[in-house]
């Protein structure tokens, strides 16, 4: 399953796709694409945050990526994982998808790394949601 959201490849589960989250402090978030880009560099970036987020969006953060030790990855992994926790019926979705998934039109990382934090999603949301006793409503 091919997820890209460009050509509407399963565009809903998408980082650009809307799946609004909060962070930990009550931040919210329109999509994992808004919070990545605020946070990628390891500090807020207000004003990569407050741009016309909307499903669809992607404006590149103005701070460049902070990479070292894969800080980026597990930053991923953990708004991913949040997005997916705080929209319990989209998770419960994922769920029903098998698990596996491709990126292929990316060039970068994203790649192979979206798959595959995707499909850690899937694993989580189904754990919790199915094999312990019942779908997200």
């Amino acid at each position: 399953m091919n997820i890209w959201y460009g050509t509407g490849e399963n565009a809903w589960l998408s980082n650009l796709a809307e799946r609004p989250f909060k962070d930990k402090v009550g931040r919210e978030y329109v999509s994992v694409e808004h919070a990545y880009q605020t946070f990628k560099s390891g500090k807020f970036d207000c004003r990569t945050y407050e741009k016309p987020w909307k499903a669809g969006s992607k404006y590149v953060g103005m701070l460049r990526a902070k990479t070292e030790d894969n800080w980026n990855i597990g930053l991923m992994e953990d708004l991913m994982l949040a997005s997916f926790e705080q929209n319990p019926g989209i998770w419960g979705a994922l769920c029903l998808t098998g698990g596996e998934y491709t990126h292929i039109q990316d060039k970068g990382i994203w790649k192979h790394e979206f798959p595959r934090i995707l499909n850690m999603c899937y694993i989580a949301g189904y754990v919790k949601h199915i094999a312990g006793g019942g779908l997200a409503k």
